[in-house]
């Protein structure tokens, strides 16, 4: 027995569902942070936990999978992710906030990489960019909904409880209602095949060279992702003042952007100029819209920006996560994403502390460096895949030697 086109469409739906859920739950994670009083670095501390807990959880990511279903894995670790989000929701202090959001991002780990793995694996190699492009497509548009859903919750659930819509009380309830959600993306997984993963692998030297390049370009696009997008909600409403409503609808329009964007980049841009140059273009393309969402003071502006370098990276993104797959064995997949969502999430981490950091001596106008610290690392890492991966042809899908597609033209 093998995996299929079938479940590759459940596990579609189970990110998607998932997604809307997180969606709702991450669109007031940082408000109930500092409604409980966390700002600067703490706030910052909190946020880098969830990529702690994803460094701490890549080695058992990479290891549990061998001989196992991907739908064990995957269930396993959303169930500790749940237990994580709950903690989010029942504690104040900061040392167990800080012990659950470890756990949620090692619980999501687990659950997301061996989910991405088998993705890869129920999809030929040619079709991955497209594939891995509607994930992230259905993913954003979910966001979509959650943001404009999440933003016009509070004052009706506000209202219910008798409470202003910033009171850690509501907050509290929106990010529990957004778990529950999220806790329903396990029915699609249940349904799944249980198909044990076995096969070869490639030799360790070629394997541990490849991975390096791949983590040094995951670690150098974390520093910069970290500097600034966790923050992105915060951003809006502490530099233009967007109350909670009509943020939900301009990060709903960033994200229907971004899902454009991947859906487009993998059909069109990979299969005509190849996936490595279309992901260094893309990514030096989202460039100049950054630094003028940096300096722009009209919001709509910066909004337009933030809504073009969303198109062009979320694309990007797809078109990388096939190569990465198509560049390892099925065997090695799932340690292989562990691994590179721990060095990203490890960058991820620390650009969130800094970013923190120098919010909290310079207040809202730290943001334009933050925005500028993402510039400098995205054309640092675009730079790293060129010297890396500009002659790379993946190779990891068993009984393949080279593959046409997507890393070529061709």
């Amino acid at each position: 027995m093998t995996l299929g086109r079938r479940d590759a469409f459940l596990y579609l739906a189970a990110a998607t569902l998932g997604s809307f859920g997180l969606g709702v739950a991450a669109f007031y994670l940082n408000f109930l942070y500092r409604s409980l009083g966390y700002d600067g670095v703490a706030l910052g501390a909190l946020v880098g936990a969830a990529a702690l807990g994803v460094v701490i959880g890549a080695v058992p990511a990479a290891t549990i999978a061998r001989g196992r279903s991907r739908r064990t894995v995957i269930l396993s670790g959303g169930v500790l992710a749940a237990f994580g989000l709950a903690g989010l929701v029942v504690f104040a202090a900061f040392v167990p906030l800080f012990l659950a959001a470890t756990l949620f991002g090692l619980g999501g780990i687990l659950a997301s990489s061996s989910g991405a793995a088998l993705l890869a694996d129920a999809t030929a190699a040619g079709a991955r960019s497209s594939r891995f492009g509607q994930q992230i497509a259905l993913g954003t548009m979910a966001a979509f909904f959650a943001s404009a859903l999440a933003g016009v919750l509070a004052a009706p659930v506000a209202a219910f409880l008798h409470a202003d819509p910033n009171d850690t009380i509501v907050l509290r309830v929106l990010v529990a209602g957004g778990g529950i959600c999220a806790a329903l993306s396990a029915l699609p997984v249940l349904l799944i095949g249980s198909v044990p993963v076995a096969g070869r692998a490639l030799d360790a030297p070629r394997r541990y060279g490849l991975l390096a390049r791949f983590l040094a370009v995951e670690v150098v696009f974390g520093l910069g992702a970290g500097s600034f997008l966790p923050f992105t909600n915060l951003f809006f409403a502490e530099r233009f003042g967007v109350p909670f409503a009509a943020l939900g609808v301009l990060l709903g329009v960033i994200a229907v952007a971004g899902s454009l964007g991947a859906l487009a980049h993998g059909r069109f841009l990979a299969r005509r100029f190849g996936a490595v140059p279309s992901v260094v273009g893309v990514v030096l393309g989202s460039v100049p819209f950054a630094i003028v969402a940096a300096f722009a003071s009209d919001l709509s502006i910066v909004v337009a920006a933030l809504a073009l370098r969303a198109w062009l990276m979320y694309g990007s993104s797809a078109t990388w996560n096939a190569i990465t797959f198509s560049s390892f064995t099925p065997r090695e997949r799932a340690g292989v994403n562990a691994i590179a969502a721990l060095a990203w999430s490890a960058g991820s981490g620390v650009g969130a502390v800094i970013s923190g950091a120098i919010r909290g001596a310079v207040g809202p106008a730290g943001y334009t460096v933050n925005l500028l610290t993402l510039v400098v690392f995205y054309m640092a890492a675009a730079a790293l895949i060129l010297l890396f991966f500009r002659a790379h042809v993946p190779s990891g899908d068993v009984g393949a030697v080279t593959l046409p597609a997507p890393d070529s033209a061709a």
